[in-house]
């Protein structure tokens, strides 16, 4: 990428990191008053302006401006801003594949999907004309993602249900995000790698917690389900963690940082939500701390996201007369401040 893209990117990012939520923007978000919504929703920032179809919303801006930054880029860092896009299109994935599973009409799938715009790179009409999902996932493997097809294929060949097609599904994608994280060397490759890392790192220890204290799977079950891909979490961490008897004596037997990380937690919504703190902080860092190169971009859309989420979260909570303490409970915050 030529100095003058560098440049480009840099600006575009540093203009655009200024609307992130600061901690006192988010104050008031949360402490605003039921009734002064109704008065203050013409503001164009208020909390508000999300209460429509609040997951389309969301979806539409983030690929908004991840279309703008990617716009200079080229080759492996452009790859890896488009692949961490996927996430959505996957969703849209999954939507299709369990309504072909539960019959569901063609017009009842199509409501449930997002608008990916540009980033569309799933033939929507083919999958939805698919008389079986094994029909289906024929068809896809015609696209970018026939890995994650052939794969989803034989196991519904072998007659697995639709948990394993997701988890099928999820674990190939992640792998493909730390795959594209790692290929990039250059002087933003360190950040890339602590950044994906960190996704990496939570959605292992999540999954692992999940599948084996919450679905009781057994420990090389459970194992073998994770992304085949680490960071500081290691593979024999990992298969330590899935041999313990309890969700309490897996905690206590995290390695550093993480036993300092989630001290105290108690379930595995308090763990995703700590380790997704985590992974904002090296986030923040690398927004706030390097210039001139992909890690920002990458760090920029995993805040915006964040942020984006928070709203609609708060937005819920008001429209569900929660209280300003019970929505920050819900978020994972205290009053003095915000991760």
């Amino acid at each position: 990428m030529s100095a003058a893209h560098y440049a480009y990117l840099h600006g575009r990012i540093s203009l655009y990191a200024g609307q992130l939520l600061g901690l006192d923007r988010l104050d008031a978000l949360i402490d605003h008053s039921y009734d002064e919504d109704a008065r203050d929703s013409a503001q164009p920032d208020a909390a508000a302006q999300y209460a429509g179809d609040l997951d389309q919303s969301n979806v539409t801006i983030l690929l908004r401006e991840l279309a703008v930054l990617i716009r200079p880029l080229s080759g492996a860092p452009r790859e890896l801003l488009g692949y961490w896009a996927h996430r959505f299109e996957l969703g849209n994935l999954k939507t299709i594949i369990r309504g072909k599973m539960a019959n569901q009409s063609q017009a009842a799938i199509e409501e449930e999907l997002q608008d990916m715009g540009t980033f569309t790179s799933l033939p929507i009409a083919e999958l939805l004309q698919s008389d079986t999902p094994a029909e289906l996932l024929r068809r896809l493997e015609q696209t970018p993602y026939a890995e994650i097809a052939r794969q989803a294929r034989h196991l519904l060949e072998q007659g697995e249900a639709l948990f394993a097609l997701d988890a099928a599904l999820d674990r190939r994608y992640f792998a493909g995000l730390s795959r594209r994280g790692t290929a990039i060397d250059d002087p933003s490759g360190q950040l890339l790698r602590a950044i994906v890392g960190s996704i990496i790192d939570r959605v292992n220890l999540v999954w692992l917690l999940r599948y084996r204290y919450s679905y009781n799977l057994p420990p090389a079950q459970a194992y073998y389900l994770l992304i085949p891909a680490s960071h500081r979490l290691q593979p024999q961490q990992l298969q330590q963690l899935a041999q313990c008897a309890s969700f309490e004596e897996a905690i206590a037997n995290l390695p550093a940082p993480f036993d300092r990380i989630l001290a105290g937690v108690h379930n595995t919504t308090e763990v995703t939500l700590k380790m997704e703190q985590e992974g904002w902080r090296i986030a923040n860092h690398a927004l706030r701390h390097s210039s001139f190169n992909v890690a920002r971009a990458l760090a920029y859309m995993m805040l915006r996201e964040r942020d984006l989420r928070r709203l609609r979260a708060i937005v819920r909570g008001r429209n569900m007369r929660m209280d300003a303490p019970m929505i920050r409970t819900a978020l994972g915050l205290t009053r003095q401040g915000a991760n």
